[in-house]
């Protein structure tokens, strides 16, 4: 079950508890976010050189590149990462 399967399914679960009509429009646009998101997908930063010869990491997802440490996610796309670097 993926983070956002899970996070969908303790929103739903607690439906009953949502009494108040801001509470309710809140709590529905959550869900409905929740629904939509698309999957972003795991993967490893891939550790390469640049042309002037400084480590970077790329993003097997989107492509994009981090230079100053390794994130658990990608700032462009929100692929999670592992902690295994490649």
């Amino acid at each position: 079950m993926t983070d956002r399967q899970k996070a969908l399914e303790w929103f739903k679960n607690r439906r009953t508890a949502v009494m108040m009509s801001a509470s309710k429009k809140m709590y529905n646009e959550a869900v409905k976010a929740l629904e939509e998101l698309e999957e972003r997908g795991e993967g490893k930063w891939i550790v390469e050189k640049d042309e002037h010869g400084v480590t970077r990491g790329r993003c097997p997802k989107c492509g994009m590149v981090q230079y100053a440490g390794y994130t658990n996610f990608c700032p462009d796309c929100g692929a999670k990462m592992t902690e295994d670097k490649t």
